[in-house]
């Protein structure tokens, strides 16, 4: 039978209060790891796993700039929701 893939989609704002280092994107990456779900993280014209250490960091997010977070399988809500809870 064939199933049509969905996705979890989700957009905000960096939180005023995150404080975006390696410390936080070694969290992010940690967090998000432990979900089975593809999840990628989107900001400007970047587009990157959420579970690439260097990737993560890459994106040298500042407090207020538009990110968006897909996630696609059987845990997608719960891991996109972690994601916007580290860094909304």
């Amino acid at each position: 039978t064939y199933k049509e893939a969905k996705m979890k989609t989700c957009e905000f704002n960096v939180g005023e209060n995150v404080i975006y280092d390696a410390r936080m994107a070694g969290e992010l990456v940690t967090a998000v790891s432990k979900f089975s779900s593809n999840v990628f993280i989107m900001a400007g014209n970047a587009r990157v796993n959420a579970k690439s250490i260097i990737g993560v960091i890459s994106l040298a997010l500042k407090p207020g700039d538009k990110v968006a977070v897909s996630a696609q399988g059987s845990d997608e809500t719960q891991a996109a929701e972690t994601v916007e809870k580290l860094l909304g």
